[in-house]
């Protein structure tokens, strides 16, 4: 541990607060004489501590440097650990985090370590209500999800609209995800004709087209036109959201079958109707 040296933290904090030595004195009810004293070495008389600290309002622990005058933000430590890793561990850094994170909620220290062997399908959730979040555990694919349950209910945001409807439609249709799939496994801003895609996927171009113009309009895609009358080129717009709903989509209708830890922490449920609070 380093020396604790009492005489300049005492005269960083009094600075800190604006002080001149005769200020701290007169609120001590002792001479300036006696804190430029302390302040190049020597010590106040011991019941007299408390009321220093008081005056500076700086705990006895942090005058003394026993502990740091500010605790440090957890999220920028985590942040830190993070940036410290090579890039091919964050990911598994975070997960371990992130389920860390979940557990804290149960309140049971134990459950704070991801289990590292998991024979089965294995998730782990949250649901209280402000909070719900779903974590997959195992290898082939893990992901973590943290929803912050407004207090109008998820259905403040998630809308019943057409264009969700319209969404949900379009994702029902065979070619259209053998459509997203294709361009996911793509090159970054890798462009295509219908020409290629029809002939890579298999796909009639008039099905092609059909299927291209519902991405478009959906925004998965964008269509790019080289030139006036030139067949156009399109282009995937790589989006985080749409990739999670189809491997969310594949949890919920595995059932989720084995769950833990399972923590269930709510009154109410995520969505709220009209005029409930």
């Amino acid at each position: 541990m380093p020396r604790i040296n009492f005489a300049e933290q005492l005269s960083k904090f009094r600075k800190k607060r604006g002080m001149t030595q005769e200020t701290l004195a007169g609120k001590l009810n002792v001479t300036p004489q006696a804190v430029s004293k302390w302040e190049n070495g020597s010590y106040p008389d011991g019941d007299l501590l408390p009321q220093i600290a008081k005056v500076l309002d700086v705990p006895l622990d942090v005058l003394f440097g026993l502990q740091p005058e500010e605790q440090p933000d957890p999220a920028e430590l985590a942040a830190k650990a993070i940036q410290a890793l090579p890039e091919e561990e964050r990911a598994a850094y975070c997960i371990r985090l992130f389920y860390a994170v979940l557990s804290a909620f149960s309140n049971i220290s134990s459950e704070l370590n991801m289990p590292d062997k998991l024979l089965r399908e294995t998730y782990a959730q949250l649901k209280t209500d402000h909070v719900l979040a779903l974590e997959r555990l195992n290898e082939d694919m893990q992901y973590f999800c943290f929803l912050r349950v407004p207090e109008q209910g998820l259905n403040s945001y998630a809308q019943i609209t057409d264009r969700l409807l319209q969404f949900f439609r379009m994702l029902s249709r065979r070619e259209v995800l053998q459509t997203l799939y294709f361009f996911g496994a793509t090159e970054h801003n890798h462009l295509w004709s219908k020409k290629q895609l029809s002939r890579h996927l298999g796909l009639p171009e008039r099905l092609m087209n059909e299927v291209l113009e519902e991405l478009d309009r959906s925004g998965a895609i964008w269509e790019l036109k080289v030139d006036a009358g030139a067949d156009s080129v399109y282009g995937y717009t790589h989006s985080v959201p749409l990739e999670s709903i189809l491997v969310l989509a594949t949890s919920f209708i595995n059932y989720l079958q084995y769950v833990d830890p399972n923590i269930d922490k709510w009154d109410n449920g995520a969505f709220k109707l009209p005029g409930n609070s």
